[in-house]
């Protein structure tokens, strides 16, 4: 390729628009990061711990309420869009809203039952309900709950209305959009600062959080048209829509719950509220982290898509780790500036953090060396393989967090959550050994016909 072209397609539109997504999506990790950041340094080590702990259960409500329409609705969106059926993209708008109202009103539903639960324990205890089944009491759940409930379901509604922008490639209104739900919430924490007076508490926190994607969604409409979603559809055109939204992610929405639950395993496994604001500050930087996973996605996934024999992915794989094996350099600085991060912006009582750290950090640093493998599965249309990964993880976290914490404590909890991560290496490794040498990955599944 000449000079000219290289330059022609790095300006082109289409990189343009691609680049504008990445800085549209980049930017709320950044400000989520900037906000855990903020409230973790004004709440006490128990208020952190209660912060943490609401939003690890928010974060799976999230991944359950969401159905997999961040990727079905794009799928099918997006063409129905560009071809001009306004009956097919009215249809698919109804079935995508119809689909999330069930989620939503289950979460809801199963939230009610736990507060029921959660009140009533004694009660159901003397009615002979074993009390192993049943959660512990603690006066501050019964509000927390519904917190957990509106951050996880707003949080689901943010990346719904991202598809839509995206289906229309309306990439310039997203950027102008989607940062709003920062500034929001950092708005809504300085006001709950300013209000009590200085302090500030684990549910003012959790409030902030919750509300910026509600109020986000308000501020969607003088970006979209909200008579796009008003357009009458006949229910013979948009009822088979949402089974076919629902099947045609399913395996992917299992794999993101079940990720989401393994990533935050031993913040839901900790039951001391003390002991989970100094876990939740330990692994603070897995929101950077997070970040340049997402980064090295959107990069690799392009280029994964174009390959499909065996011996393409071998020769990039090669490639790609000889460069990213000697990268591991650039990491070693923070074994030095996180630890000493930690106790300059939490203080002294989170000397056991940097403890966790330092267990916690390589755990983070291995998930940038395997995440290539895990983006190749989605690109060769494996996503009964990412769900059984993600599962792999999740079933190793659970178990090796119920040996180890009750045992060592939040050490204990560290290191349970690298021995199950290197459950999912594991699979992997063995995934793509059968795929270089057979030809085809386990369980007899057929990677995507060449493109």
């Amino acid at each position: 390729m000449s000079d000219a072209d290289t330059t022609a397609a790095l300006f082109s539109p289409g990189m343009r628009r691609a680049a504008v997504l990445f800085a549209a999506r980049s930017f709320n990790p950044v400000v989520s990061l900037i906000f855990s950041l903020i409230a973790g340094r004004l709440l006490t080590v128990e208020d952190h711990g209660i912060y943490g702990w609401a939003m690890a259960r928010a974060f799976v409500v999230q991944a359950f309420a969401e159905v997999g329409l961040q990727q079905s609705l794009i799928r099918f969106l997006a063409p129905a869009i560009r071809s001009g059926n306004i009956e097919d993209s009215a249809a698919i708008l109804r079935a995508s809203l119809q689909l999330k109202f069930y989620a939503s009103g289950l979460a809801s539903v199963l939230t009610a039952l736990y507060m029921v639960a959660l009140a009533g324990a004694a009660q159901l205890t003397r009615l002979g309900v074993p009390a192993e089944f049943l959660p512990a009491f603690h006066p501050d759940e019964l509000h927390i709950a519904w917190m957990i409930l509106l951050g996880g379901v707003g949080m689901s509604i943010l990346t719904y209305l991202d598809s839509v922008l995206v289906s229309n490639e309306s990439f310039i209104r997203l950027s102008l959009w989607l940062p709003s739900v920062g500034f929001i919430r950092l708005l809504l924490l300085g006001l709950f600062l300013v209000a009590s007076g200085g302090g500030l508490r684990a549910e003012q926190a959790l409030y902030a959080f919750a509300l910026g994607p509600f109020l986000a969604a308000a501020v969607f409409f003088f970006f979209y048209p909200a008579a796009d979603f008003l357009r009458p559809s006949r229910p013979e055109i948009w009822k088979p829509w949402v089974g076919r939204l629902f099947r045609y992610n399913l395996w992917i929405m299992a794999a993101a719950f079940l990720a989401i639950v393994s990533d935050w395993m031993e913040v839901l496994i900790i039951d001391k509220s003390g002991d989970s604001g100094l876990f939740n500050a330990a692994r603070m930087p897995m929101q950077g982290f997070l970040i340049l996973l997402s980064t090295m996605s959107s990069i690799l996934l392009p280029r994964f898509l174009r390959l499909a024999a065996p011996q393409e992915f071998r020769d990039f794989f090669r490639r790609l780790y000889q460069f990213l094996i000697p990268a591991f350099v650039l990491f070693l600085p923070g074994f030095w500036i996180l630890p000493w991060f930690i106790l300059r912006w939490f203080g002294a009582e989170y000397v056991l953090s940097v403890q966790v750290f330092y267990l916690l950090y390589p755990n983070f640093i291995l998930r940038i060396y395997f995440a290539p493998l895990g983006v190749a599965l989605f690109a060769l249309d494996q996503p009964r393989l990412i769900a059984i990964e993600a599962g792999l993880r999740m079933t190793a976290g659970l178990l090796f967090n119920l040996a180890l914490y009750p045992e060592f404590g939040i050490l204990g909890a560290a290191w349970a959550s690298l021995l199950a991560q290197c459950a999912g290496w594991a699979f992997l490794l063995y995934c793509y050994f059968t795929f270089f040498r057979r030809g085809e990955f386990p369980f007899n599944r057929s990677v995507r016909p060449p493109q």
